[in-house]
């Protein structure tokens, strides 16, 4: 678990470096919608994300795909507010908005690579259905 934790704050750290020391300066972008918080909020709920439905496949493993959704949802909820809030800034630079989705969706792709083995199971198989 530490393991995994530690692996989401350096994919953090490496990330943020790449948008904010290569990304802005590569494609002309000012740093008005401030990449720090940008990845605050989606690196940071991303860890939370992880945590909870580590707790909740070891102790309540018949929700645990409803609780991974709810907070998808929530994600993208405090994502548009964000996006809402820093809506005059994106709007003078379009590229912003995809450069944002692009980050949003390393974070999803990432998250889900580390909450995959915590809800994947083998079933058990009925007999009938391996004859």
């Amino acid at each position: 678990m530490i393991k995994n934790i530690l692996q989401i704050v350096v994919f953090i750290a490496v990330l943020f470096s790449i948008h904010n020391w290569i990304v802005l300066p590569f494609l002309g972008i000012s740093n008005e919608v401030p990449v720090l918080y940008q990845h605050l909020l989606l690196g940071g709920i991303s860890l939370l994300i992880f945590l909870v439905t580590d707790f909740v496949s070891k102790n309540f493993f018949s929700i645990v795909g409803f609780v991974v959704l709810g907070f998808l949802l929530l994600k993208m909820i405090f994502l548009a507010v964000f996006i809402n809030e820093y809506s005059l800034e994106i709007t003078e630079e379009p590229m912003i908005k995809y450069v944002l989705l692009g980050v949003y969706f390393a974070y999803l792709l990432f998250l889900l690579a580390k909450i995959v083995p915590l809800i994947n199971i083998d079933l058990p198989k009925k007999d009938s259905e391996i004859k």
